[in-house]
Formats: structure tokens, C-alpha cells, sequence
């Protein structure tokens, strides 16, 4: 069942309603999840248009949405329900880089092609838990700290042991997108052939072409088949992309606040980000690098992309009418202006994004459609979504003005029409607009734990395979069996990356185990240093010949 995953993840917190669109099999009735903070939907509203249902009630009192005023912060500052996490133009540390080489685009060819990523988790002997993740246009393949980088990634929440996305049993891909600025190539990018940024020359592309250099990457890795695709926003878009151009290398999807085809609405907003930019002097035609950038049109842009990121409700409960000043003045008076300017500044003030990446990415975003030419010729909707035969969970939030829930609901039945009964479509009350699903790591994440894994397609086969190991170790320790082929056994299900070395850290402590069930008084530190004496590369690691030459053990 989908949600078993959720229930848990969920922790008996007492919460709020989602609504269920059926879907795949067995889900005959759904459970209450839990999402804090968010405001609960009246019965006598349920089934209404949200917006009209939501200004036709009675002011809302904070006390019955169970939040305060104290848990979003002040109009000027990060503190309450905004994402963590702050990005510096360039690859986050402790990334990898792949060069790709000459790449084909719908706008022209770019001759050396560099794709940022990161890594959580391990990738099994069979390579068949990799989920990739894909981002939204304005992250970085940082989606969780790590050892290398400490900063909290724009998914922290969802990625980890336990969590929506469980590095005990996925290898999880979090690739930068191609246009962007953290990495990968756009239009920041220095062009070989001029020893200058692409700026202006930089190709138009399409989602799908920032899809097929994904795979590329998945290719390198040398994975066949992927567990699943994840992603939210443009992310979501990849995600169905995906399953559409290589349906055969994955298992799962996942697409959260997306649509199969951009709608007019979204690209009106998104025109008018690009307007802010263009209008300022200093953007001179994307040609920028080596003078002013247009930070003003960077921060007017942010500006208006947060209206479109956030929710009326939200701002009601949030804000409502309250002042800045009791004096009436020209250019601010309430509270939600101050927000507004505050998000502007900070992302221009940063140098968080290169407005060029936005310029061309949104762009792609605007002329996204699933739809494939069908026998005659004809672009058809149907065509684009016949590969989808995967089961998808579609998930939507009712206060998403950017991508509404008409469009989740859209993609569900789309898919569906085209033959994949395994479809959940899933919507949320959450007054967090767009940004919920960064936010909501209740609702969203045990919505998506559930879905990847459950049976068929899901993480039964690593349960076992982890369970496996450890039965061996345990028995190896209770039995006292410590042959050479016992021990070896043992090295064999620590070398987790399949390279023929397992870490000093894990081998000793394997080895002090050893020797206490064996009646041997002995330090860890002792068993360290034993260890890092044969460590003839130096590397931290050690290979079975190093480990074997370890003469207490008696395994010679």
C-alpha cells in the first residue's frame, strides 16, 4: 500500500486533510495525513473553487490554523516557513563534474558541455536503487549537506536515513541543470572557442534537452535502470519528460506541482520576471560579465517570482493588513510590501542567480509540452504520454497559483487515458502555494516514501539485501566462525561500493566486534592504529589483501 511509508513518516501528529483522486490498485480509501502548519478546509467548502470558498469565510483566527505570528518571523528576515538554504554562483563544494562534450540543443550546439551533481547514499551491485532527483530552476545540485558541505540542502528534509528519499536504501542523483549557474553549462558558462561567458550566444533549449544530458550523466554512472524519477516544478516537468523520452530506465515517478504542457497564466508570469531583467540597462542583451550585472532587474524579478511562489492565504494568516507605520506614505505601508522587497534584496544582494540562467530557463519552461507528432504529422498529447506506464503519483496543492491543481489533475488524467492504471493523484490544502513542496516534509514526504516503496517496483528486494548482510555479520560473530571465507564474507557485504575496499572506520570497528566475541580485552584505538598500518595507499581504505594481512585475526 502506497502509504505505509507516510503513516510512518507521519509520527501520529494530529493533522490536515488531503484529498484523494484514486488511482492504482488497492487504494480504495485514504487515510488522514499530517501537515503542520496548515490551515484545515471547512467541510462546507469542500468541492467549491478554493479562492472564492476561501475570501467568502470569516477572517481566520490564528489560533484555529494553529500557528503564530512568532513561527513565521518578521516581514524582514528568513525566520519562519522560507527555505533555508543560500547558494553562491558556481558548484557547490564537494560536487562532481562530468564533461559531455559536443552537445546538440534546440537552439544550436554547444562543443563542451559540463554537468554538476551530487550523491547521497549507496549505489547497490546491482545499480537498481538510484533515484534521480531533478531540481527546480533556481537550485543547485545541492539538495542535502554532506561531508564536503555542510550547508543545509534545498531538500534536507526529505533526503537522509528514514527519510522520503532513504539513502539506506537509494543512491540518490541530484543533477545541476543544464542553463543553470551552479556548475553545470549556461549561459555564464565560459565558450571555449572565445575564452569568454556564452552570454548572449548561448543556445535556446528545452526541457527535454536538459533531460537527455541528465542521462548522460546516468549513462557515466552505468546505470541501466533507475528506481525512479522525483522532482517538483520544473523538476516535475523532467520527472514526466523523463518517463516519456526513455520509458524503459526507470521503475517509479514522481511529479509534484508540474503540468504536461505550460499554461498561458505561467508563462505570463514568468514574461514578466524576464521583463524585469531585460528593462535593466545593465542586462545589455545578456552581455554582462565584465561589467554590472542587472541587479535591479534581478531583484524586481524575485520580487515578482515570490508572489507566484507563496499563497493569498498564506499572506492573510501570515500578514493580513498589518502596518508598517500608522502614517500613510508613498511606496510601503503594509507588512506584506516589506516582504516582498526583503525577498528581492536578499536573492540580488547574495548573487544567489545569474539572470542570464533565468532568462533561458524559464524560457524552456514556457515552451514545455509532453506532446509527440503522432503517424500524420499532428502534435498529440497522447503521444507524448503512452510511455508513461509506470506507477506515478501526481501530487498538487490547492494554493498553487503557478502551477494549479486544474494541471495536476490534467496529468493524472492525461496519463491514465493513455492506458496506465497505476496512476495517484493526490492534493493538498496546504497554504504554502508553489513552495510546499519544499516546505511540507510531512504531507509531501510521506506521499513520496509511500509511493517508492511500495510493492510492485519498490524496496522489498533492498530490505532483504540489507537484511542479508547483516545476518551474515551476526552469524559470523555468534558462531564464531572466523575463517577466511567467513571473514572475507564479510568484507564482501561492507564493500558496498563494489570497488574492492571498504573504510579503515568500518573495518575496525568489524574487527573489535571480532575480537570481544573472542574474549579478547582490546581498544579501538589499538585496532585504528593496527589498521591504518596497513594501509599501504594512504587512502583510508583497505582491500581484502590488506585487511586479510591483519595477523590477529588467524585468517591467513
Amino acid at each position: 500500500w502506497r502509504w505505509a511509508g507516510a503513516r510512518a513518516a507521519a509520527g501520529g501528529v494530529g493533522g490536515s486533510r488531503v484529498r484523494h483522486g484514486g488511482g492504482g490498485a488497492g487504494l480504495a480509501s485514504f487515510p488522514t495525513l499530517p501537515v503542520a502548519p496548515c490551515v484545515h478546509l471547512r467541510p462546507s467548502i469542500v468541492g467549491k473553487p478554493f479562492w472564492n470558498s476561501w475570501e467568502a469565510r470569516k477572517p481566520l483566527k490564528l489560533q484555529e490554523a494553529k500557528i503564530s505570528y512568532r513561527a513565521f518571523g518578521t516581514a524582514g528576515s528568513d525566520d519562519g516557513p522560507e527555505v533555508s538554504y543560500k547558494y553562491a554562483v558556481g558548484p557547490p563544494p564537494g560536487s562532481k563534474k562530468l564533461a559531455l562534450g559536443r552537445f546538440e540543443l534546440e537552439g544550436g550546439v554547444i562543443s563542451e558541455v559540463n554537468v554538476v551533481y551530487e550523491t547521497w547514499g549507496t549505489l547497490n551491485r546491482r545499480r537498481d536503487n538510484a533515484i534521480l532527483l531533478h531540481c527546480g530552476m533556481s537550485a543547485s545540485s545541492h539538495a542535502r549537506s554532506t561531508e564536503e558541505n555542510e550547508a543545509p540542502g534545498w531538500w534536507e528534509k526529505f533526503i537522509g536515513p528514514g527519510l522520503a528519499l532513504d539513502t539506506n536504501l537509494f543512491y540518490v542523483i541530484c543533477v545541476n541543470n543544464l542553463g543553470s549557474c551552479y556548475g553545470s553549462t549556461g549561459p555564464s558558462s565560459i565558450d571555449p572557442f572565445t575564452g569568454k561567458p556564452y552570454g548572449s550566444r548561448f543556445p535556446a533549449f528545452s526541457v527535454q534537452d536538459q533531460v537527455r544530458v541528465q542521462f548522460e550523466l546516468i549513462d557515466h554512472l552505468g546505470i541501466d535502470v533507475l528506481h525512479a524519477s522525483v522532482g517538483s516544478s520544473l523538476g516535475g516537468m523532467q520527472s514526466l519528460c523523463a518517463a516519456s523520452l526513455f520509458p524503459d530506465r526507470m521503475k517509479n515517478i514522481v511529479s509534484i506541482s508540474s503540468c504536461v504542457s505550460t499554461a498561458p497564466s505561467a508563462i505570463a508570469f514568468r514574461q514578466m520576471q524576464r521583463e524585469c531583467i531585460m528593462a535593466d540597462p545593465n542586462w545589455n542583451h545578456g552581455d554582462y560579465y565584465n561589467s554590472s550585472p542587472p541587479v535591479d532587474g534581478l531583484r524586481l524579478a524575485r520580487q515578482a517570482g515570490t508572489i507566484t511562489y507563496r499563497s493569498g492565504p498564506e499572506w492573510q494568516t501570515r500578514f493580513g493588513r498589518a502596518r508598517t507605520s500608522n502614517k500613510l506614505k508613498i511606496g510601503e505601508n503594509f507588512e506584506i510590501e516589506r516582504y516582498i522587497k526583503h525577498q528581492g534584496k536578499k536573492w540580488a544582494a547574495q548573487g544567489a542567480f545569474d539572470p542570464n540562467s533565468l532568462i533561458w530557463m524559464s524560457t524552456a519552461m514556457d515552451a514545455f509540452s509532453l506532446e509527440r507528432p503522432d503517424e500524420n504529422g499532428v502534435m498529440s498529447m497522447y503521444e507524448g504520454t503512452k510511455n508513461i506506464m509506470h506507477p506515478t503519483l501526481i501530487i498538487g496543492v490547492q494554493t498553487d497559483m503557478l502551477f494549479p491543481v486544474w494541471q495536476q489533475k490534467e496529468v493524472a488524467d492525461y496519463i491514465r487515458k493513455a492506458g496506465n492504471n497505476s496512476v495517484s493523484y493526490y492534493e493538498l490544502d496546504s497554504i504554502f502555494g508553489h513552495d510546499t513542496f519544499l516546505l511540507d516534509t510531512v504531507a509531501i514526504g510521506g506521499a513520496v516514501k509511500g509511493h517508492l516503496e511500495q510493492e510492485p517496483h519498490g524496496a522489498n528486494h533492498l530490505y532483504q539485501e540489507a537484511a542479508a548482510g547483516a545476518t551474515v555479520m551476526v552469524n559470523t560473530l555468534i558462531n564464531q566462525d572466523f575463517s577466511k571465507e567467513s571473514v572475507m564474507g564479510m568484507f564482501y557485504h561492507l564493500d558496498t561500493d563494489h570497488d574492492g575496499k571498504v573504510s579503515i572506520e568500518e573495518l575496525s570497528a568489524l574487527i573489535f566486534l571480532i575480537q570481544l566475541s573472542r574474549g579478547q580485552k582490546i581498544k579501538l584505538t589499538d585496532v585504528v592504529t593496527e589498521c591504518l598500518a596497513c594501509d599501504r595507499n594512504k587512502d583510508g581504505m583497505l582491500t581484502k589483501e590488506e585487511f586479510l594481512c591483519i595477523a590477529y585475526l588467524d585468517c591467513k
